[in-house]
């Protein structure tokens, strides 16, 4: 069967758009990701000239859209164990361990989240995504937590788009070293990449993007602070590198300064105890353990809660000895 070919046009409000969003949005039930690919495979076309996924859009221009079937998964289906929280017939909710990777790139190519999801739901070979197939958001490989799984390209656009318009509620518990500024706050800095590092994240970096996040201290101890954390925005790093910009980066954090460079601030006991809680991790201290939505098919409330890992539990139970009232 031949693949139909659509025609949209471009109004007036959509100019200046992204070509992958601007299809999107005119074309209901397809991920962004799937006309980034038919855009990168020529089969999205302007004056029957192929255009990249990333040009941007004009007034009255007319694209002619073939929708070609995708080719065939990459990623391979293992059997890995997942720990589901909740399921239905259109997504799932799973809580990711530390030291899971998402979905397959270079360097990790089996042994992911995505990997495991393939075994679990043979229909996750039908997504256009060949890499991330069903993957709403993400969660950083040493960050443990929940995250909502698509398992159709319709349900997956829905969730995009309310990843988007920020109605997914997602809360972290982070412990971080010293004292927040404020007992809760809000940090409102823009993260773009690190014009020295491209696998790092900064304040202030390259082509920053608005970043936002709220926190509120749980808990005070001699050396460190137990915080619930919200995030309005979803940026690379972003919890990680807002703490670590003022000084509190998250305890077990190697890579913004969260484990042998904090411990440096810290003398006798004081150092003992922070060292005490290094060896108790075996990652970062930091726990997606709420996410909460509206169905995007049946429209019910849907909120899952996590408790955190067993390391994160241990080093809180050390820190508890040394608590400061409030």
């Amino acid at each position: 069967m031949n693949a139909p070919i659509l025609k949209i046009v471009v109004g007036g409000n959509e100019s200046g758009l992204r070509l992958d969003v601007f299809c999107t949005r005119k074309i209901e039930g397809y991920s962004r990701s799937h006309f980034t690919k038919l855009a990168a495979g020529g089969y999205i076309k302007l004056d029957d000239k192929t255009i990249k996924p990333s040009y941007k859009v004009k007034a009255n221009e007319l694209f002619i859209v073939q929708m070609a079937a995708p080719p065939p998964i990459e990623a391979q289906s293992e059997n890995i164990p997942l720990d589901i929280r909740y399921e239905d017939d259109y997504l799932l909710i799973v809580n990711k361990p530390s030291g899971m990777v998402c979905h397959p790139a270079a360097g990790n190519y089996s042994g992911t989240l995505i990997n495991g999801l393939l075994y679990y739901l043979s229909n996750m070979k039908e997504f256009s995504d060949r890499i991330r197939p069903g993957l709403v958001h993400r969660l950083d490989k040493d960050t443990s937590g929940l995250l909502v799984i698509a398992k159709d390209e319709q349900t997956l656009a829905l969730l995009q788009k309310m990843m988007r318009k920020r109605l997914i509620e997602r809360k972290y518990q982070a412990l971080v070293w010293g004292r927040m500024p404020n007992v809760e706050g809000t940090i409102d800095l823009p993260l773009g990449r690190s014009p020295s590092d491209r696998k790092k994240m900064r304040v202030y970096g390259t082509k920053n993007r608005e970043s936002v996040t709220h926190y509120k201290v749980i808990k005070t101890y001699a050396i460190a602070e137990l915080l619930s954390v919200k995030l309005q925005t979803g940026r690379t790093h972003q919890i990680r590198v807002h703490m670590s910009y003022f000084g509190n980066p998250v305890v077990g954090d190697s890579t913004y300064g969260g484990r042998l460079k904090a411990v440096i601030r810290f003398t006798g006991s004081k150092k003992r105890l922070a060292l005490a809680l290094l060896r108790e991790l075996n990652s970062q201290a930091l726990h997606a353990y709420s996410l909460a939505l509206e169905h995007p098919i049946t429209k019910e409330q849907v909120s899952i809660t996590s408790d955190i890992p067993s390391d994160m539990q241990k080093a809180i139970e050390i820190l508890e000895q040394t608590a400061v009232k409030m």
